[in-house]
């Protein structure tokens, strides 16, 4: 499970404005699109005739409807984990390690809420694309990279255990937030983050 995005990036450097407007068109459009129905099976047609844009200018952006969404969500998901990694290596106080992943969960729904269209979609093909994949993803390479950088001690030092935990946590975590959409309003973001906390093993939290 754990193919991290972090080389998918939707933004080019040295963006002008024309190229700008083109890549929030497409955000914008794949955005709207999954929120609709279910991203898996859009074609490029769907999704360029939405951004006003062509077949040519779509595919210098990415390949598949499936993987522009990917990286639309997934460049903000980066920063949470730049931010996770800057903190671990600036050096986390002994027993607060915890206080951390409070902050970067909280930096997760943010996420999540502000594309709640996409994330809490009526569409389940969607949705759970975003939040079992993407989101999924996001959440084992987070934890593989804590795991294998000593900043937890694991049971286990074994790459292929390592990557059996954080794929279980992540898991775990995508399933919960998942749940939590779908709860009646008004929803608790404390009473999400304390069930996310809970289900961490000792060792890890």
């Amino acid at each position: 499970m754990i193919t991290t995005s972090d080389s998918l990036t939707l933004e080019a450097p040295k963006e002008d404005a024309r190229q700008k407007r083109t890549r929030l068109s497409l955000e914008e459009a794949v955005l709207q699109l999954a929120s609709e129905r279910d991203i898996t099976t859009a074609s490029v047609s769907e999704l360029t005739r939405r951004a006003g844009v062509v077949r040519t200018t779509f595919y210098a952006h990415a390949q598949t409807p499936v993987q522009l969404l990917t990286k639309v969500l997934s460049r903000e998901l980066d920063d949470v984990r730049s931010y996770l990694m800057e903190e671990l290596q600036n050096g986390v106080p002994k027993g607060q390690f915890r206080e951390l992943t409070h902050r970067t969960t909280n930096q997760i729904i943010d996420h999540v809420m502000r594309h709640h269209a996409v994330y809490g979609s009526m569409n389940s093909a969607s949705s759970s694309y975003a939040l079992r994949t993407v989101l999924g993803e996001h959440v084992a390479g987070c934890v593989i990279r804590v795991l294998e950088g000593g900043y937890v001690k694991a049971p286990s030092s074994k790459p292929d255990d390592l990557a059996m935990y954080a794929t279980f946590l992540a898991a775990g975590t995508a399933g919960a937030i998942e749940h939590w959409l779908l709860t009646k309003q008004p929803k608790s973001r404390a009473a999400l983050i304390e069930a996310i906390n809970a289900m961490m093993p000792d060792w890890y939290a």
